[in-house]
């Protein structure tokens, strides 16, 4: 079989190139995307020698395609085409490709591709025509692509890899249609051990292991059942093209009994063994790791400092005189270039932290001890991880009297009102630039930078840092050299859907709409009942000036879709919104006649954020700084919201809108900190859009798109401040 695929690829080749062509003009679509780096231009350069010995006079059209498309002409007479090699010889494989508009660009009828197939989106063809002839000379081509657009345009494919040992096999047979599909499993947002997994009508069972993580064959078209006994909870999910990697969140189905005490001195009793957790009130017997606390009563009038109270009264817990409260140590040393200070939280709000490893130092001395209930020490990995890589060397929780009179009038402790919620000045953020970023600025020019970045690329190639950290240095200098490196990612990933959300939330950064549109497209094919898609179509059509569009898209999707039956509840305070403005801005362009009543009440904010970020597990904290110099926080976790997290993945959006009226002039300062992934062993960045509205409802509305990354090694920065 072998050999005579051999021989049948030497005749094919033999074949278009020995016909008569008629032709005086031809188009030459020119793959230029990062996965054609392998290309064998020497082969490639061999074809296009022939085609201009035989036709020496022509006319040509050459495309240069990646992520978008470059038209260029050139005259060959005598078969002299040195000038179109030189550009050939010269261009920069990078970015990924999109096939969209090469059909519409195409001016000729004798097209020749050279690609290898591989696209951002799955299930696209090449636009082949009867005749066309298709070219590919890098080993690790999508085949399927490439078959299915000869097959369907009519054309030929001429695949010289082929021919090459390795791939002999997987083109003589059919590819597999069985596809390893992994996941993970959360019951109440936590991790879960010895799940049920199968796929449904199979008998096989398959379990998760200790981190919640299974693995599964399956085929497309199939769907998997995933169940557990002892949480009550089952969920059926189908398998689809971006169904590689699965993350599923269950609510477990447990009915608890209600407590029930026998007599007063029994509730006296437990009140006494009540602690502070950091998550709220638990018996310190039931909590299941160890904790000390001290109250009020062991602090005495005469001391001025906290940390009065705590030197030697916590045991594993150190801390000189001469030392701030922030620089407690609560265990080992374990890191030489880490931070090896613990983590001070009041009311629940973690304040400035000092670091060993660059030698700064907090300020906890506005912290009043006469105003301090309780002071509590967690210990242990399993007391510490609400707080992350904060945590790692310890938490000191302070619950102060004030929070307690709250919470004794029967309601929670609003943290913008907390008394000790000063913003130490000493914490602004100092924005760190990565060494990518420095070593970029240190070239001459632009084009001198992106040389650089094509030098270090090669090295970084699973570093998704490098292409953010070069992504961001270029976005405001060159659009599309920044839309070519953000493509990289999902053209390395092409069936990660992460890296889908990442790269289309990039492009609408940067204004590049319609790859973003295109993009958008592709996530709601993976996931056709999610919110996010659907909002983020009709800004598309806003955002290109097809206002009536826009407006039609996201009122349908305010009734819960075209069915009625999508659950909006979570992002209908930004559908109204949304709605509202485009009718007080573009009323004479609209037709308003099926909209309800409620939308022709404009509403007037000084300053609307609306945040939306790519990954629905990442946990993190948005920090309010009002001109006052207090801050608040709004929580992304877990632990903050039992239900949020679970509800964004199974809903399909990850977005939150705030605003701040004219009760507090000044400059205000948002920021965001980044506490990682709610599967611990995930460390992806997380990229987060900010649209900032300034004047919102009102004549002289503004707005600006803030795009920025946050990732364990740079997980505190500023978003955005303002003067309101």
């Amino acid at each position: 079989m072998r050999k005579n695929f051999s021989i049948i690829a030497f005749l094919t080749f033999i074949l278009v190139f020995s016909q008569e062509n008629t032709d005086t003009k031809i188009t030459i679509c020119w793959d230029t995307s990062f996965s054609m780096l392998e290309r064998d231009i020497e082969k490639e350069f061999e074809i296009l020698d022939k085609i201009f010995h035989r036709s020496p006079e022509l006319s040509v059209q050459l495309i240069l395609f990646n992520t978008t498309i470059e038209e260029r002409f050139f005259e060959i007479s005598d078969g002299n085409w040195n000038e179109l090699k030189e550009v050939l010889t010269h261009y920069r494989a990078d970015g990924g490709t999109i096939y969209n508009g090469l059909s519409e660009t195409i001016k000729n009828d004798q097209v020749y591709f050279f690609s290898d197939g591989n696209g951002l989106l799955p299930n696209v063809i090449l636009p082949v025509k009867k005749g066309n002839v298709i070219i590919n000379t890098v080993p690790t081509r999508n085949v399927e692509v490439l078959k299915k657009s000869a097959l369907i345009g009519n054309g030929r494919l001429m695949d010289f890899a082929a021919m090459l040992p390795k791939n002999r096999e997987s083109t003589v047979n059919d590819p597999p249609l069985e596809k390893t599909i992994k996941g993970k499993v959360y019951i109440d947002n936590v991790p879960q051990t010895d799940i049920e997994i199968r796929v449904t009508g199979s008998q096989e069972i398959y379990k998760t292991d200790a981190t919640g993580a299974f693995t599964i064959p399956s085929i497309p078209g199939d769907s998997i059942l995933i169940s557990s006994r002892s949480f009550k909870t089952m969920k059926k999910i189908p398998i689809g093209y971006f169904s590689d990697n699965l993350e599923v969140f269950l609510n477990s189905n447990i009915t608890a009994l209600e407590e029930v005490f026998v007599s007063e001195n029994r509730v006296e009793s437990t009140s006494k063994d009540m602690v502070e957790t950091g998550t709220g009130l638990k018996n310190k017997e039931g909590i299941g790791y160890a904790v000390q606390s001290i109250g009020s009563e062991e602090i005495t009038p005469i001391q001025t400092d906290l940390n009065q109270s705590v030197q030697g009264r916590f045991s594993n817990v150190n801390l000189s005189r001469d030392q701030d409260l922030t620089q407690f140590k609560g265990r080992s040393n374990n890191t030489l270039l880490g931070n090896t200070y613990g983590l001070v939280v009041v009311d629940g709000i973690p304040i400035q932290q000092s670091d060993s490893s660059s030698g700064y130092a907090a300020d906890a001395s506005f912290i009043d001890p006469n105003n301090v209930a309780e002071i509590t020490v967690l210990k242990g990995l399993a007391a510490t991880n609400r707080y992350g890589s904060l945590g790692n060397a310890g938490v000191i929780l302070i619950t102060t009297k004030n929070a307690l009179k709250s919470k004794g009038a029967g309601g929670s402790v609003n943290s913008a009102l907390v008394q000790n919620n000063i913003y130490d000045a000493k914490s602004k953020i100092v924005h760190r630039e990565s060494g990518i970023i420095k070593t970029l600025k240190n070239a001459q020019n632009v084009e001198t930078a992106y040389n650089k970045y094509l030098e270090l690329r090669n090295f970084n190639l699973d570093n998704e840092s490098f292409f953010l950290d070069s992504f961001e240095f270029f976005k405001d200098k060159d659009a599309n050299v920044a839309t070519r490196i953000i493509s990289n990612l999902l053209e390395l990933n092409p069936k990660d859907i992460h890296y889908l959300k990442l790269v289309e939330l990039s492009s609408r950064g940067l204004n590049e709409l319609e790859l973003a549109n295109y993009l958008n497209k592709a996530i709601y094919t993976a996931d056709p009942t999610a919110l996010q898609p659907f909002f983020t179509e009709a800004q598309i059509y806003f955002e290109k000036g097809e206002y009536q569009k826009a407006l039609d898209a996201w009122a349908t999707l305010a009734k819960g879709g075209a069915y009625g039956t999508m659950q909006v509840d979570a992002i209908k305070k930004s559908l109204n919104r949304e709605i509202k403005n485009l009718v007080f801005q573009k009323r004479t362009l609209l037709n308003v006649t099926k909209l309800d009543d409620i939308y022709f009440n404009n509403e007037k904010v000084n300053v609307r954020l609306r945040l939306e970020w790519s990954n629905p597990k990442a946990e993190f904290q948005i920090q309010f700084v009002n001109p006052q110099n207090r801050y608040f926080n709004w929580e992304h976790t877990a632990m903050e919201d039992t239900n949020r997290i679970a509800n964004e993945v199974n809903l399909g959006f990850a977005m939150e809108e705030f605003e701040v009226y004219d009760d507090l002039k000044g400059l205000w300062q948002i920021n965001i900190n980044y506490l990682g992934n709610l599967d611990k062993a995930n460390t992806d960045p997380l990229v987060l859009l900010c649209t900032v509205y300034t004047d919102f409802g009102y004549p002289s509305q503004s707005r600006e798109v803030i795009w920025l990354y946050v990732d364990q090694q740079n997980n505190r920065k500023e978003i955005v401040s303002f003067k309101n």
